[in-house]
């Protein structure tokens, strides 16, 4: 077990941020920093990852005719990294999954890439190819082996059919069942809200509290899904456990640090989240 912060940090300074990531957390990550602008978010960070060209549009991201996403930011960042960090053993990166990709980045025509199963399929395409080009790079700076998280904030929403078609005429069907298109990126932690299939999955406990979301947390957890959970009282997660009945001998847990308004309060929830993974321990 392990404990790690999700990602996103507040702020602009890297080299602030990268130095609560390594010396507060016992698995580090690539920190993102949304506040310093375009491309800094998270589908524009990865976006600018893609073969496919991805711009800025009047609602959002875009597909385009050039790329013009900060392609060489994420270049910059582990360049500076690679200075600060030298060689650690575990490195965890963070990219947007294909159905968020695919919900947030419009087409040419102004409709959603996910109500197109070829604009699908290739966005799919390109990030299964963006995330080996990806690991591949930060192991190589860091002799590291990589950890892959893919992030999937749109995912309840696209399962529940609430996503926003391009005009107030068009439905974007709900998807059910989204786990065999994410199983296409082997092992990683599934970063939702959600309650899917997944070998890794991050849970707030704070959010599972209806008797339907309890019992399909304890047939995933049956079923083999590790968690990773929000810090909470050891006791509070073994009540909870109990309630589920689930043996705590048999269930995987590990802890992730919650986001925070400033990177004083973030490395006071990392330390958090790294004294709860140790109490469990």
């Amino acid at each position: 077990m392990t404990a790690f912060g999700l990602g996103t940090l507040p702020g602009t300074d890297l080299a602030k941020a990268a130095e609560i990531v390594l010396g507060e957390s016992p698995t580090p990550h690539i920190p993102q920093l949304p506040e310093r602008g375009l491309g800094s978010d998270l589908v524009g960070r990865t976006a600018a990852l893609l073969d496919i060209p991805v711009d800025r549009g009047p609602r959002g991201w875009r597909v385009a005719t050039q790329h013009r996403t900060a392609r060489d930011q994420m270049a910059r960042d582990l360049d500076h990294l690679e200075g600060l960090w030298g060689s650690v053993p575990d490195v965890k990166v963070q990219l947007v999954g294909p159905w968020t990709l695919a919900a947030q980045i419009e087409m040419a025509n102004g409709h959603r890439m996910i109500t197109d199963p070829g604009a699908l399929r290739d966005v799919t395409e390109a990030l299964l190819e963006a995330v080996r080009a990806h690991r591949a790079d930060v192991e190589k700076r860091f002799d590291a082996r990589t950890i892959l998280q893919l992030d999937e904030p749109a995912l309840a929403d696209l399962m529940a059919g609430a996503i926003a078609g391009a005009t107030d005429y068009e439905t974007i069907p709900a998807v059910p069942e989204p786990e065999e298109r994410l199983s296409l990126f082997d092992a990683h932690l599934l970063n939702t809200t959600a309650l899917v299939d997944s070998q890794w999955l991050t849970v707030d406990l704070d959010r599972v509290r209806s008797v339907p979301d309890k019992d399909r947390l304890a047939q995933l957890v049956e079923s083999g899904t590790r968690l990773a959970i929000a810090p909470e009282e050891p006791k509070r997660v073994w009540r909870f456990l109990d309630e589920l009945q689930l043996d705590p001998a048999g269930v995987g847990l590990d802890v992730w640090a919650r986001p925070a308004a400033t990177l004083t309060e973030a490395a006071a929830n990392y330390r958090g989240a790294r004294e709860m993974w140790e109490g469990l321990g």
